[in-house]
């Protein structure tokens, strides 16, 4: 039970990447950008505006791509 408890306190785990550039299945393009993963799966992405905590700066281009349901995010041609 105090596992479970201590689980359910617990939200999903979200790693925060930023680069240069956000190239977005729209098309649009944010400089310099932030993309929130969840499971490796997309969870939302917006400009970088300031240094944010808990940020990993991975530079270069990311791009956004549809995977049917969901989004995921890539740096040259590898998930991220």
């Amino acid at each position: 039970m105090k596992g479970k408890e201590m689980t359910s306190h617990r939200g999903p785990i979200i790693r925060k990447v930023a680069g240069h550039e956000v190239h977005m299945p729209d098309g649009t393009i944010q400089q310099p950008g932030v993309v929130e993963l969840v499971d490796g799966m997309v969870r939302k992405t917006y400009p970088l505006t300031e240094e944010l905590a808990q940020t990993e700066w991975i530079g270069g281009t990311i791009t956004i791509r549809q995977e049917g349901e969901n989004l995921r995010a890539y740096k040259n041609d590898k998930t991220i």
